[in-house]
């Protein structure tokens, strides 16, 4: 072994020296951390937000227990979305997490549940994704959507509602079931 062929002081020193130079390393690794610069930080959090937009001349109202900012991009959890048009159209929509942008004011949610009254009607809507198009006025389904009315049930893989036109349509085929009730 090394230590018989030097003498214990050497060996000490050596030691010494050794554990000065891993914790000196350690110190200087520790002082000139360079990824700290890829950690994405939020522009802005808020706990417990309500906001209020008027979007196509519908009002908007977003309620989330938490969001962050980022880059434009508003990234909420557990999100409550409640749209009104002056028509009288109301729809809810609870989605577990979702993402707003605020350049174009499109809408992500990931397992949605949503129901939408107009009249005397009530629909209700479960989708596994749900993207708004702003700019075209139309909601995506994708990850399976399911739409019911109480008399008729709409299941599907991926399906749209242009809300301009009031045309809904499943993309990768689907079933509709009607009752009498």
């Amino acid at each position: 072994m090394l230590k018989g062929k030097i003498s214990r002081k050497k060996f000490t020193v050596l030691t010494v020296i050794l554990v000065i130079a891993v914790g000196a390393f350690y110190l200087w690794r520790d002082l000139h951390l360079s990824a700290i610069n890829k950690i994405p930080i939020p522009d802005l959090v808020v706990e417990n937000i309500e906001i209020e937009r008027m979007i196509s001349g519908k009002k908007w109202k977003l309620i989330s227990p938490r969001v962050e900012h980022k880059d434009g991009i508003v990234y909420g959890s557990s999100m409550d979305v409640t749209i009104t048009d002056p028509a009288g159209k109301v729809t809810h929509i609870y989605a577990d997490n979702g993402t707003f942008t605020r350049e174009n004011n499109d809408l992500s949610l990931t397992s949605a549940d949503g129901v939408m009254k107009e009249a005397a009607k009530e629909y209700n809507l479960k989708s596994g994704n749900v993207k708004y198009e702003a700019s075209a006025e139309r909601w995506h389904f994708d990850d399976g959507v399911r739409l019911t009315d109480g008399r008729m049930v709409i299941n599907g893989k991926k399906g749209y509602y242009d809300t301009k036109s009031g045309e809904c349509r499943l993309t990768d085929g689907g079933t509709i079931t009607w009752s009498d009730r």
